[in-house]
């Protein structure tokens, strides 16, 4: 089985993002038919993120199924919480991903490149650099690496 959810992170936003969304089909006392796996892998190409529901009359055991239904999908178990399981399987096209993907695929091309958390981060700093500076009565001017006229003037 593949592995698709990459860290505790993606997890998590994921369990998030399933808090959100209704159950889209649940399982009954028939248990897993080849039906019922072939309806829940059209919801999981259509969603990726898709919760079920196990209702009552069925007896297995809903670990058990969720693992049973994820290795038949291709897709991943997001969590088992009471009678509700939460599976997730992204779009293989990376553009049409709802959901984070990993930094190999980034550098391939995939969904928002270049919005990574550092860069906010390194944004936030020069602004606070820039706000710091400006209230001591300097300025501040800071340039890309490529930019070969650097000049360190203090005006």
């Amino acid at each position: 089985m593949k592995k698709y959810i990459r860290d505790s992170k993606m997890r998590s936003e994921l369990k998030g993002a399933a808090m959100n969304i209704e159950p889209v089909l649940s399982i009954g006392k028939n248990s897993l038919t080849p039906e019922f796996i072939e309806a829940v892998r059209e919801n999981i190409v259509k969603n990726e993120l898709i919760k079920i529901n196990i209702l009552k009359n069925c007896d297995d055991d809903p670990k058990a199924i969720a693992h049973t239904l994820a290795g038949r999908t291709q897709s991943e178990v997001v969590q088992v919480i009471g009678r509700k399981i939460v599976l997730y399987k992204p779009d293989p096209d990376f553009k049409k991903r709802k959901y984070e993907i990993s930094k190999a695929e980034l550098k391939e091309g995939g969904k928002n490149p270049g919005k990574h958390s550092k860069s906010r981060n390194h944004n936030a700093e020069i602004a606070g650099a820039k706000k710091k500076a400006s209230r001591s009565g300097m300025s501040l001017r800071f340039v890309e690496e490529a930019d070969e006229e650097f000049d360190n003037d203090v005006e």
